[in-house]
Order: structure tokens, then C-alpha cells, then sequence
């Protein structure tokens, strides 16, 4: 009688512990459920916060360098702004073949030069500033398209050494309106001795759509008769 009591007893210790075990095995799948459907989620989340907030952080520190610098940026805006007027400023609006002449007309007038031959090219395009760009810059005297060209003419002529520095620097005088492109002579055959014959290539810049208008030299003794560009003319100032 007590052997069939005790092994009773086992079997219901044996069900307990098998009723226990799948407590704890639907515990850990219910645990394990949780974790992946909910925690593993927030995990997720808080991870992608700590990286949002590592992006906020260093745009933060940014933005507290920039307005930390704000002074200095704007005074760096003004200088360049400045810059960009007075640059702009320094070309002309246009260029016309009166601009050309003028060169022969100071020369003629400081130095003894015979013209052969005065070659005016056509403007070309160099640069072009659209205007979205211009109005962007936030400039106020600029709001059109910029255009930026350049024409070159080539002045054949003959004359000697030393008026020929004479013819340079008078050009170079000029500043940045008109550059000197190249310079090519050689020694006059069969002419005056001395005397040397070549091509001066110089260069106008201009600039379109600034707001500038036109101005145009002084060559009123040319237009007068005083000059002819195609003679050797000795310096009226100069006895």
C-alpha cells in the first residue's frame, strides 16, 4: 500500500515539475517575444536618437561657431562686396573704334611713330555672370546678366628703340583698361636706319550689364585734322 502511495507521489512531483518547465518555457518565449517585438524596437529608437542627437550636437557647435563669427563673416561679405563694385567699376561699359584711335592720338602726340596699318578686331565673349547669380549677390548696383568681353587691335607701325618704351609706357599708362597682348618687331629693311617696323597687340576689357554708360575719349585734335595717324609726326610739344 505505501509503495503505490510513494510511487504516486512521484508522478504528481513529475507533472509539477513538467508543468513547471513549461511555466518557464512560455515565460522565456513570452520574454523572448517582448524583447523582439517591443524592446529590441525601443532599442532601436534609442539608438537612432543618441544619432540624431550626435547630429544636433555638431550642427549646434556649428551654428555657435557661426554666430560666434557672425562679426567677422559679415565684415569678410562687405570687403568682398567692395571688392566686386570696385573691380566692376574699373571697366567700361563699352569699347568703340574711338578707343582705338586714341591710342595712336597719345602716341602720335608723345612720340615719333608712322602707322601702316590699324587692324580693330571684333569683341569677344570672355566671362558671362547669369543674372540669378548677380541677384543672388545681393549687390545693389548690379541686378542684370554680366558680361564680360574683350577686343584686341593691332597697331602696325615703325619707329625706333627709345620711342618705342616711349609707346609702351604710354599704353601701360592706361592702367587696367587696356593691356598690352604682345609686342613683335624686327629691323626696317632698306628704310631709315635705326628705325624698326612690328605690331603692338592691345587689349580693351568691358563690362556689360553693369548699369554704366559709355564714355568717350578725347580725341578732338584727331577729329580736327591735327594728326595723321599714317605719317610720321614728330611731338608738337617738342621743339
Amino acid at each position: 500500500m505505501a509503495s503505490k502511495e510513494k510511487a504516486k507521489f512521484n508522478v504528481n512531483i513529475l507533472n509539477n515539475k513538467k508543468i513547471f518547465l513549461y511555466v518557464v518555457l512560455v515565460g522565456l518565449l513570452g520574454f523572448l517575444a517582448f524583447y523582439m517585438l517591443v524592446f529590441q524596437k525601443y532599442e532601436e529608437k534609442t539608438e537612432n536618437l543618441r544619432r540624431q542627437n550626435a547630429n544636433l550636437r555638431t550642427e549646434v557647435d556649428e551654428l555657435k561657431k557661426a554666430y560666434d563669427n557672425l562679426e567677422a563673416y559679415r565684415q569678410t561679405i562687405a570687403m568682398m562686396d567692395g571688392f566686386i563694385v570696385t573691380t566692376l567699376s574699373q571697366y567700361p561699359a563699352d569699347v568703340r573704334e574711338e578707343d582705338a584711335l586714341v591710342i595712336a592720338v597719345d602716341t602720335l602726340n608723345k612720340a615719333y611713330v608712322e602707322y601702316s596699318t590699324i587692324n580693330i578686331k571684333e569683341k569677344e565673349e570672355v566671362g558671362t555672370i547669369p543674372a540669378e547669380t548677380v541677384q543672388k549677390a545681393g549687390l545693389e548696383s548690379f541686378k542684370d546678366e554680366i558680361k564680360i568681353k574683350k577686343r584686341t587691335v593691332s597697331y602696325v607701325n615703325s619707329t625706333d628703340y627709345i620711342n618705342l618704351k616711349t609707346i609702351i609706357g604710354t599704353i601701360l599708362s592706361y592702367g587696367g583698361k587696356k593691356t598690352i597682348e604682345q609686342i613683335s618687331y624686327s629691323k626696317s629693311e632698306g628704310g631709315e636706319q635705326g628705325f624698326i617696323t612690328g605690331t603692338i597687340d592691345v587689349t580693351d576689357f568691358v563690362a556689360e550689364g553693369t548699369g554704366k554708360e559709355y564714355q568717350a575719349p578725347d580725341i578732338k585734335e584727331y577729329e580736327a585734322g591735327l594728326y595723321d595717324l599714317f605719317g610720321i609726326v614728330k611731338n608738337p610739344n617738342q621743339q
